[in-house]
């Protein structure tokens, strides 16, 4: 498995496989990791690469299709639950990722969750002629949806590191002390699942090394 850790390489990889690409469907790429591994972060600059080679790309994070606090966390079988139903899984690919696959163009009116809070706020996703469609969070490497990319990437992150970028960031507006239980008991309890259920690097096409501490 190749390991690179620099976006430009990135992008050629990127461009190298969609030249390859039969041009029907919208060039699709999954960008993976565990919570705090910089999946936005490297999506963002992937995106702005490759826009500035006249490439048009719709980067979509799979964030807002969370399920209500109710549903995503609970305590019986934590890791389990964050793995099945965290995400509105069949939602996100009906009504989002497989038409824009298909039609490189959307016009959908929804809605989106806030990470911290059930608080729902429209969400409204508008491209036309797509070439490249990033599609980044965690958990997508399940097997099932292995077919669904044409392209893999996976951000290489420790927990230790990652967990450290949470608390720093703490988007889910918490004391420190309950965004470690929270993170241990749930989401990268799910996450430790998925490697033992998908053993999602293996499955992808590139690893992009992003723990400076390591």
């Amino acid at each position: 498995m190749e390991i690179i850790s620099d976006i430009a390489s990135l992008t050629g990889k990127i461009k190298d496989a969609f030249d390859l690409h039969n041009k029907k469907t919208a060039f699709t790429v999954a960008i993976s990791g565990i919570d705090a591994s910089g999946k936005g972060y490297t999506a963002n600059l992937l995106q702005q690469d490759l826009e500035s080679k006249g490439f048009n790309v719709a980067n979509i994070n799979i964030d807002p299709w969370q399920n209500p606090i109710s549903i995503r966390l609970q305590k019986e079988n934590a890791a389990e639950n964050v793995y099945e139903n965290i995400f509105r899984w069949n939602d996100f690919f009906e009504q989002l990722i497989f038409p824009l696959q298909e039609n490189k163009s959307i016009y959908l009116q929804t809605h989106g969750i806030r990470s911290d809070a059930d608080v729902y706020y429209p969400l409204i996703y508008d491209h036309k002629n797509i070439d490249i469609l990033m599609v980044e969070g965690i958990l997508l490497f399940k097997r099932k949806y292995l077919p669904c990319y044409d392209f893999r990437i996976w951000i290489d992150c420790t927990f230790k590191t990652g967990l450290e970028r949470a608390i720093k960031r703490n988007v889910e507006n918490l004391t420190k002390e309950r965004l470690i239980y929270d993170y241990d008991t749930y989401y990268y309890a799910g996450q430790r699942l998925h490697f033992k259920k998908d053993h999602p690097q293996q499955a992808a096409n590139i690893i992009f090394h992003n723990d400076r501490s390591a």
